[in-house]
């Protein structure tokens, strides 16, 4: 291995192999479905218009540079040690200012730089948690000075964010970049996630058993709602929203029926001033009286709520006297020189550096804002001056660290930009583990200095070498203090908003596999007979197309070609019913279980997306297009049958998968088979139809053998309704939605299932498909009807949700307008 391995590796692939590495990067990214910013997110995951402002699309996909940046051993321990101290140091400060605040009482820190920050939460005084630290989790941006120094620029501990980002970011660069990463012996990510899984646990105020802890978001609206099913998945723990939750006899429980499950630890990822509407502000993030529960040590929350207040600037100037007061030790890892504008030597030094400094506000309920002196104005300078002078105690300024770059790759060849190190720490028996490296971001923008926020940086990848191999091992094994940790609950009660978005994973998928196939075969007629009106093959191609129309509920326009018709049953994503549609509500309900199905699932789904958005021209058929559909609709089934346990989120996906065939399935007989036309068309139409259930080769293999009907109305009948062989059948269907409701505990719908096969095996196929059609059309409707009754009941005790909190007007808001 070279003293500079990037650097090696940059000569060795050169500026094409760097810039296919960066391609190859955001590929899989899509395929992971690694995103910032809000996703796709309905309110109800069901039958929702497609103009319906409940759906949106926010954020874009994660950005990574190929490029990691490579932190050697021995600097790495320095900087372990230093941030090590400096979580001690924020433990002791946070357990202060919450309980007597003796610091403040002291002079050791002015009480306005604590009681005018929007992080301090006076209605958690007094709140004291189970197990060693208060601060569980820790997170700090760095910077080098051009002499090579490492310093703070700011603590992230009330809330930190990216550690989920850094081992996705790890993941992809190790594979873009996998002949460096093989030649390099990195210090490894994952043991931090067990040590993170064990601090919930000691978080655990009843310790009598095993610890029932969920990752509490803010949904698929948050910014970071990617990272939060990752890391529930890394974790172990259920990913849980405001809703999934409520309070009962005092402890916070999850709700699902009548079914109620204690929680013993919640990690917190909303903010703290969201997390509890009934003490703080009111919002639908959070869970009513939470906060006393937390008290009354009946929870425990990672981090306390009221963390924040360590992510405030105007503590940085008093950090080495604490250190000195609180731990007896100078700090080893400094911040960047920073001035509190409350002090009256801090203000004139910020006043005197106004082109030269950068500045933050922070006050009560407002976001803090960072400016760079330099890049005002002679009149905003002043303005500046004018209003620090007018509330000193909000404002902070802070040297710039202006040595701190790292090489990005771009089309035009590798460029310098400004990076900043986010480091992620976790409490430990006798202190806190960091994670390696953490996780590095570079501004799009060449010109930028102070970092953006998540969405307008580049991530990069950060590799701590690792050291001599039996240190790494020593460093990489598990804490003896926490073998003897109860186990963290794996299984665990599925409230209505995880089983629901469960079930129309199941549905979505199927409903856009069912289409693919009617639109399949309908494209192949099109093909074969729309230029040739007054044909046996013209009249099928016009009533499976009536079909099409009537099960998608998307009329057909005239003088509307029957081409145009078929691409837009595929690739309108706005109009329900289409394929687009049910792909985007597939990705969208899956978004909200990701921590509850499999990871290869994305892959699929990505290309699934991927194929539908391709433009394929008029002159060509859909029927290549039409096929990778399938293909990827087929492995998200063959996914879900091969790769997950058969316990309830299984039960919930195939519920939905099997009810939605059944109905499907009998519609589409309802509208083909079940009317009367003439002989010829009726048989063509009842091949079709075979086709479309993948049948027609049976049914022709039966019929040349005498062991099926000759007459291919009365064998789609045998094959898509009664054949419980034929996976594609409505009793094979319902055989499977009978298994799956009982796996999720219903035996009631399970029996009303079990009722509706037992009559449908009474069906005499010859008689019925020789009748009167309508006789055929009354036994679908009637089996429709109880399917959707079963939905419906399935909906009523599975799915129904609690109301969410709502802020009682108050005398401000009375008669407000």
């Amino acid at each position: 291995m070279t003293s500079d391995p990037v650097a090696a590796a940059v000569a060795d692939l050169g500026l094409k192999g760097l810039l296919a590495a960066r391609a190859e990067a955001r590929r899989q990214i899509q395929d992971d479905g690694i995103r910032f910013g809000a996703m796709a997110s309905p309110t109800a995951p069901g039958e929702v218009p497609a103009d319906d402002p409940r759906w949106h699309t926010q954020g874009r996909n994660w950005a990574i540079d190929p490029l990691p940046i490579v932190i050697g051993s021995a600097q790495w321990a320095r900087l372990h040690a230093g941030l090590e101290q400096r979580a001690r140091l924020l433990d002791l400060i946070l357990t202060d200012l919450y309980n007597g605040r003796a610091l403040l009482h002291r002079g050791l820190i002015p009480p306005e730089v604590v009681l005018g920050h929007p992080g301090f939460v006076p209605q958690a005084d007094g709140l004291h948690q189970a197990g060693p630290h208060q601060l569980v989790l820790t997170g700090a941006d760095l910077g080098q000075h051009a002499d090579g120094e490492w310093h703070v620029l700011a603590d992230r501990s009330g809330l930190p964010i990216g550690a989920g980002y850094a081992m996705a970011t790890r993941r992809i660069t190790t594979r873009v970049m996998a002949g460096l990463h093989r030649e390099v012996t990195l210090a490894r990510m994952r043991g931090f996630f067990h040590t993170m899984t064990a601090a919930l646990q000691r978080l655990d105020p009843h310790g009598d058993g095993p610890t029932k802890a969920v990752l509490l978001s803010a949904g698929t609206d948050s910014d970071t709602a990617y990272e939060h099913g990752f890391l529930a998945t890394l974790l172990g723990v259920p990913l849980a929203i405001a809703e999934d939750l409520t309070m009962r006899d005092g402890r916070v429980v999850i709700t699902a029926g009548d079914r109620h499950e204690a929680v013993d630890v919640i990690y917190r990822r909303v903010l703290a001033r969201e997390a509890d509407p009934l003490d703080l502000r009111s919002s639908e993030r959070g869970i009513p009286g939470l906060l006393e529960a937390t008290r009354r040590r009946m929870v425990g929350v990672a981090n306390p709520i009221g963390a924040e207040v360590l992510d405030n600037p105007g503590l940085l100037p008093y950090l080495p006297a604490l250190a000195r007061d609180l731990l007896g030790e100078d700090l080893l890892l400094t911040s960047a020189p920073t001035w509190w504008c409350g002090d009256e030597a801090g203000r004139r030094h910020a006043l005197a550096g106004l082109d030269t400094l950068i500045f933050k506000r922070f006050g009560h309920d407002q976001p803090t804002v960072t400016l760079c002196g330099w890049q005002l104005s002679a009149a905003r300078r002043s303005e500046l001056a004018a209003r620090i002078e007018a509330a000193p105690w909000a404002w902070a300024a802070q040297d710039a660290l202006r040595a701190s770059e790292t090489t990005v790759v771009t089309p035009t060849g590798l460029e310098s930009r400004h990076f900043v190190l986010r480091t992620f720490g976790v409490a430990t028996p006798n202190g806190y583990d960091l994670l390696p490296g953490g996780l590095a971001r570079v501004a799009k923008d060449a010109d930028a200095f102070v970092m953006p926020s998540f969405e307008a940086t580049i991530a990069k990848d950060v590799w701590v070498l690792a050291p001599d191999e039996p240190a790494r091992a020593e460093a990489t094994r598990a804490p003896e203090g926490d073998l003897a940790l109860p186990a963290l609950v794996r299984r665990h009660t599925f409230p209505p908003r995880v089983a629901e978005n469960l079930f129309w994973v199941g549905r979505y998928c199927e409903r856009a596999d069912g289409t693919t196939r009617l639109l399949r075969v309908a494209d192949d007629l099109v093909e074969d007979y729309a230029g040739r009106p007054g044909t046996t093959g013209h009249a099928t191609m016009a009533a499976l197309l009536d079909a099409l129309a009537a099960l998608t509920r998307i009329e057909r326009r005239e003088p509307e070609a029957p081409e145009t018709y078929v691409r837009r049953v595929l690739a309108d994503a706005g109009r329900r019913g289409t394929i687009a549609y049910a792909a985007s509500r597939l990705v969208a309900a899956a978004q909200e279980v990701r921590d509850n199905v499999p990871h290869d699932l994305w892959h699929v789904l990505a290309r699934l997306e991927r194929t539908i958005a391709i433009e394929t021209p008029a002159s060509e058929q859909l029927q290549h297009q039409l096929f990778d559909v399938l293909e990827s609709t087929l492995a998200v089934a063959g996914i879900v049958a091969e790769s997950m346990v058969r316990d309830e989120s299984w039960g919930y996906i195939e519920a939905g998968a099997r009810l939605e065939r059944a109905v499907a399935t009998s519609g589409l007989l309802r509208q083909t088979v079940g009317r009367a036309l003439p002989f010829i068309i009726d048989g063509q139409l009842a091949e079709s139809v075979l086709d479309v259930g993948a049948s027609i080769i049976t049914h022709r293999r039966r019929t040349l053998s005498g062991q099926g009907p000759a007459i291919p109305a009365q064998s789609a009948i045998a094959l898509l309704l009664t054949d419980e062989h034929n996976p594609r059948s409505v009793a094979f269907s319902l055989g499977r939605l009978e298994c799956a409701l009982g796996v999720v505990g219903d035996a009631e719908l399970a029996a009303a299932i079990g009722s509706t096969l037992a009559r449908l095996r009474t069906v005499d196929v010859v008689e019925l498909a020789s009748g009167d059609r309508p006789a055929v059309t009354d036994r679908l409707n009637n089996l429709t009807r109880e399917l959707y009754a079963v939905s419906a009941a399935l909906s009523r005790k599975h799915f129904a949700r609690a109301a969410r909190p709502r802020a009682l007007p108050t005398q401000q808001t009375v008669g407000a307008r």
